[in-house]
């Protein structure tokens, strides 16, 4: 065994996890203070007179307007906050969780920041008695701050809208990273708006201390975790790239060293934010999980050419420094609550499979890993995953390019069933393409592995 497949596979063995609260009750906490919040702001719009405005002409239209951008705003900060990287939050809930409140949550601001807009202008023109165009032409002449509410509510409008699924599709991730930073701008344009003009701030000290006190704290968590946290762990660290290391057609694996690695509190199946500081790879950071569990000597990330970016990664030269940002995910040996375990990972999904099975058992019989690759080239880590093979693990790769249903599908149910014939009775962790990971996922639960029993992770920020 070559020196850099002994290293690759030393193992740390962790025993059972004893079960641990359920994710689905640290969700409801967090609804919980997320509602009470919810009502304490409806409260202080009652207490400086939202309901007085019911009595005046357009007054139901510009209650409704009022509390539409009242729990508006409220939903963006709220937003912000889920993904501000806040470490306790993230490994207590999710960060796939995470992304998934962020993403819906989103949209229902937006929603109700439209709102907003409209059923004011409409409660505006009726006290005034004006038309809607008029009315808006007011605004904008005699109300700055309103004309950068318009501003920033584009902004919002362009976030959502390239957030959705098709528009994805058809974007880069950088490029959609890129817009997502605008949302930023739209949250300080919007400020500036409540803070001329809001009733919550100009009538009731309060409500405003309330307002100032969410601002401070969302954006504090943001400067603390995005921005500080971040720049002490490098400054600590120093990451190099060290080697790197052809796995597959198209597929390289990059040996990060650096001081204090031991020290680096990641797990096996964690992701870190990586920037490569030369050329524009700085401006640039992308989720790639560790290959490999974490030891003293160095940190592996292993990289697919997808185009772009990681197209340039294939050809990075040792000793260009890395700016990482982590570690993030519960995708983890410590999510483990049965004695046995299954793996299931498909094309560069093996990355963070491959990294925990350093971290399970390896007993025989107590670990499968179904490894699905197009073609025999594209099977990565063949030397290691023959050494896992040795020491118990029943490894089964399976290759082909063809999709099936989920009957015909080589990761289909009756595929599933005979490879792992006790699968309901096993934790199963899930990583690969999203269409196979969502398939893969939806086949589990129709052979009746409970939920909280399958693990997986989409890596959306």
């Amino acid at each position: 065994m070559t020196t850099a497949v002994r290293a690759a596979t030393t193992t740390r063995r962790q025993a059972p996890t004893r079960p641990r609260r359920h994710r689905a009750d640290r969700a409801f906490d967090v609804g919980v203070v997320v509602a009470v919040n919810a009502l304490l702001l409806l409260a202080l719009w009652i207490r400086h007179g939202g309901l007085d405005t019911l009595d005046a002409p357009g007054g139901a239209y510009t209650a409704i307007g009022q509390l539409t951008g009242l729990f508006g705003t409220y939903a963006v900060l709220i937003q912000l906050l889920l993904m501000s990287r806040i470490g306790w939050l993230e490994g207590w809930i999710g960060f796939d969780r995470l992304a998934v409140w962020h993403r819906w949550g989103g949209f229902a601001s937006v929603v109700l920041l439209v709102a907003h807009a409209v059923f004011i202008t409409l409660g505006y023109a009726e006290s005034s008695g004006q038309s809607i165009p008029k009315q808006v032409g007011d605004f904008v002449q005699h109300y700055p701050d309103v004309l950068m509410s318009i501003v920033g509510l584009a902004l919002f409008l362009a976030v959502a809208i390239t957030s959705m699924r098709w528009a994805r599709r058809k974007m880069s991730r950088e490029a959609w990273y890129s817009v997502h930073l605008y949302a930023y701008l739209a949250v300080a344009l919007s400020f500036a708006h409540q803070l001329s003009v809001g009733t919550d701030f100009s009538r009731d000290s309060l409500a405003r201390a309330w307002w100032v006190a969410l601002y401070v704290a969302v954006f504090g968590a943001i400067l603390a975790w995005r921005v500080g946290r971040p720049v002490v762990f490098n400054l600590q660290h120093r990451l190099r790239v060290q080697s790197v290391q052809r796995e597959a057609n198209g597929v390289v694996s990059l040996y990060i060293s650096g001081r204090r690695l031991g020290d680096v509190r990641a797990e096996a199946g964690q992701f870190f934010l990586w920037r490569f500081l030369s050329g524009t790879g700085w401006t640039k950071a992308h989720p790639f999980s560790l290959s490999g569990a974490p030891n003293p000597r160095f940190l592996r990330i292993t990289v697919k050419d997808l185009g772009d970016d990681t197209r340039q990664m294939q050809r990075i030269k040792p000793g260009v420094r890395v700016f990482a940002e982590g570690p993030y995910g519960t995708f983890t040996a410590q999510k483990r609550t049965r004695p046995r375990v299954a793996l299931i990972g498909g094309g560069i999904g093996i990355t963070p499979l491959r990294a925990l099975l350093q971290t399970l058992p390896d007993q025989t019989g107590d670990v499968t890993l179904l490894y699905r690759a197009a073609t025999e080239g594209d099977v990565a880590f063949r030397k290691e995953l023959d050494v896992f093979a040795a020491r118990g693990v029943d490894v089964r790769i399976l290759v082909g390019t063809d999709i099936g249903d989920d009957q015909t599908d080589q990761l289909g149910i009756p595929a599933l069933r005979h490879h792992i014939p006790d699968i309901a009775a096993r934790d199963v962790y899930v990583c690969g393409p999203p269409a196979m990971l969502n398939a893969v996922v939806r086949r589990l639960d129709v052979i009746g592995v409970p939920p909280e029993h399958v693990h997986y992770e989409r890596f959306e920020y």
